[in-house]
Formats: structure tokens, C-alpha cells, sequence
């Protein structure tokens, strides 16, 4: 398919095949993502299979040229953008851009949903890599989309037991709507301490920092926001 050939992706158009789905994993994800902040495609089956999480692809389901993974949670309203992988002889063309507002603005219109959080690795702890992308361009990217650095000391956990968790993580959350933000800070009605504590709740608080992302999570006055460019004051939460 050629660039010209790609439509408005308007949001990407949900797949649900296992064949298809298994493709998206060997085509987009594999290549873009490192085995450790990569689930395997047996377990995105079975999120799919459950309705926790939804894949979005833009081309055809046998050709898909970019995807973007969300996740849900039971006791909360928000939703996790857990994977966005673009084709790499797309990239730089709006494809990404383009399937994410639209994504986002049908997300953000679902009166049962919060907020949109996306984790990010940390420019200062995370190198840019030829085939996995750049962190730092990957930030200026979810800032066009308005988003903001959460002020919790973010780590993702292990996505299985042969990885470790991935430290120099940062958490964001993508164009907020106003009436989860008062005073710079993401009110606790958004439901972002519910939805950390379920995404958290396989990883071992003995083992790794799960106690100081809950705390942060959990503040009563509501969790600060930071712009993108202030991203240097962002907590930053290390191997044990």
C-alpha cells in the first residue's frame, strides 16, 4: 500500500480476528517494541477475547500500516493507550498523528470514560534506538496531542515472568478534559489511582517501587500535572 493509497484513519478500525490480531502483533508490535515492555501475542489475544483491550489498525487488517492498543480497567474509568506502532516507511507522514486524535476524540466523547493516560519512556533514561524509535520525539509527539506529564514516579511491571519491570517511565495523560483538572493537578474523580492499582497489582511491592506510584496516585488534592517541557522535574522511579 502506498502512502497515497492510506485513508483518513479517523481513529483506526477496530480488528478483533485472532488471525489478524496476531499479525498486528508480528508486524507493528515486534518491531517497534523491546521484549521487556512487550506483551506477548497469546496474552493480547485473550485481552481481546475478553474485552479489555481494543486494537485499532489503520490499512487493511492484512497489510495494517499502524495500530494503536488501548486498555481498560474494571474499577475505573480511565483508559490505558498501551501501544501506538507505526509502519516504519510511514512514519513522519501524519499517519500516527492522525489515527490518534481520532481515536482520542472517540474515546473522550464516551461519557464513561475518564481520562486517556499513555506511558512514555524517559528521554534522560532511555536512548534513542534505530528500530524501537526515540523516546524524546516519541514525548513531543503525545505533546501535540495535549499531553502532560502525571507527577507519580512511573514504572511499568513486569509484562510477564521472564522480564524484569522497565524503570525511567514516565506517565501521561492526553488531553485531559476540564472537569478532571483543577489547579494544575488531575482531580482523584478521574480514577487514576484505581486503574494504577489494577495495572500494579501483579507486580510484587516486596520486589519493586509499587508503594511510592500508589501513594502519588492517591493524593487527595489530586495528582500535578507538568507540561512536556518541564519534563526534567518529572519523578523518576529506579530499580530497587
Amino acid at each position: 500500500m502506498n502512502a497515497t493509497d492510506i485513508p483518513h484513519p479517523d481513529g483506526g478500525t477496530p480488528v478483533t480476528d485472532p488471525v489478524a490480531v496476531a499479525r498486528v502483533h508480528e508486524r507493528l508490535l515486534v518491531p517497534n517494541f523491546p521484549p521487556r515492555e512487550l506483551v506477548s501475542v497469546e496474552e493480547l489475544l485473550e485481552d481481546v477475547a475478553r474485552r479489555s483491550a481494543t486494537v485499532r489498525v489503520v490499512g487493511e487488517a492484512s497489510d495494517p500500516v499502524a495500530v494503536a492498543i488501548t486498555a481498560t480497567f474494571t474499577g475505573s474509568p480511565a483508559v490505558l493507550l498501551s501501544y501506538v506502532a507505526i509502519r516504519a516507511d510511514q512514519r513522519g507522514r501524519g499517519v500516527g498523528t492522525a489515527l490518534l486524535s481520532g481515536l482520542l476524540a472517540g474515546i473522550t466523547a464516551d461519557p464513561e470514560v475518564s481520562v486517556v493516560l499513555a506511558e512514555v519512556e524517559h528521554p534522560a533514561h532511555h536512548q534513542a534506538h534505530p528500530v524501537h524509535g526515540d523516546p524524546a520525539a516519541r514525548l513531543r509527539f503525545y505533546a501535540r496531542l495535549g499531553g502532560r506529564i502525571l507527577e507519580v514516579p512511573y514504572f511499568q511491571p513486569p509484562v510477564d515472568e521472564t522480564q524484569d519491570a522497565v524503570y525511567g517511565m514516565l506517565l501521561l495523560v492526553l488531553a485531559p478534559p476540564e472537569r478532571f483538572v483543577h489547579g494544575q493537578r488531575l482531580l482523584p474523580e478521574a480514577g487514576l489511582a484505581a486503574a494504577l492499582e489494577e495495572f500494579m497489582a501483579g507486580a510484587d511491592p516486596k520486589q519493586y517501587p509499587v508503594g511510592p506510584v500508589l501513594e502519588a496516585a492517591g493524593r487527595p488534592e489530586g495528582v500535578r500535572l507538568l507540561p512536556v517541557e518541564e519534563v526534567g522535574r518529572a519523578p523518576v522511579a529506579h530499580r530497587p
